[in-house]
């Protein structure tokens, strides 16, 4: 009885569920998975590469992890999150976390691409930290914030193509000394990476010596 009063419908198709779940057997099934990418630099492709141009890109950032495409069940999740206060998603970012493989063992840091003060005050959840945090605990790590967004911006996906550098340019700042670090950067999904390449820039420039990026989504737009 208790069943049938409190149940939760399956985000991917609307199947009654259990409570507290997410989604059904069958869309979990039919998370996107990225399962090709470049073996040099690990940005996600359709067909594997042993090199691809982002290798030859202006990049600061050393590699990618990236689990899943930005489409179906986590694109509408993280359009929960940020637009539509999804307190539901927090369990399936959980959830998710087990499916991602990345050995943190030897980073100094872990840390997610922060958001404004201003888009914080706006949104009580944030999937770059949510991100952050489910890795760091499942690896028994510790999430440390030492980059601040100083700057208001844009949404990346707002703008065109060749726009996007400009509205992150000098948009961070340092709160950690990082010299000689080995950091893993995280956030929830990318489109032209200029967002994670300028804080690895930053990073970088003050010392870090070496800066991957592990994020949940990558738009198949770009």
């Amino acid at each position: 009885m208790l069943s049938e009063i409190f149940y939760s419908e399956c985000a991917g198709c609307g199947t009654t569920i259990g409570p507290g779940k997410y989604l059904c057997s069958r869309c979990l099934e039919d998370l996107p998975f990225v399962t090709e990418r470049c073996e040099a630099c690990g940005y996600p492709l359709e067909i594997s590469s042993s090199y691809c141009r982002n290798c030859s890109s202006n990049k600061f950032f050393d590699y990618l992890f990236i689990p899943f495409w930005y489409k179906g069940v986590i694109k509408e999740a993280l359009k929960n999150v940020k637009f539509r206060y999804g307190f539901r998603e927090i369990n399936f970012f959980k959830y998710i976390t087990g499916f991602i493989d990345c050995n943190v063992a030897n980073y100094d840091f872990i840390t997610p691409v922060p958001s404004h003060f201003i888009r914080k005050f706006r949104r009580f959840i944030h999937p770059a930290d949510i991100t952050a945090s489910n890795i760091a605990k499942k690896y028994s790590k510790k999430k440390v914030e030492i980059l601040k967004r100083r700057k208001y911006t844009k949404y990346q996906w707002q703008l065109k193509k060749n726009m996007r550098h400009t509205n992150v340019r000098k948009a961070f700042e340092l709160r950690e000394e990082v010299k000689g670090s080995k950091i893993l950067l995280v956030d929830d999904i990318m489109t032209t990476g200029n967002t994670l390449n300028e804080c690895a820039k930053l990073l970088k420039r003050n010392g870090a010596s070496n800066v991957d990026c592990l994020v949940l989504s990558k738009g198949i737009f770009i």
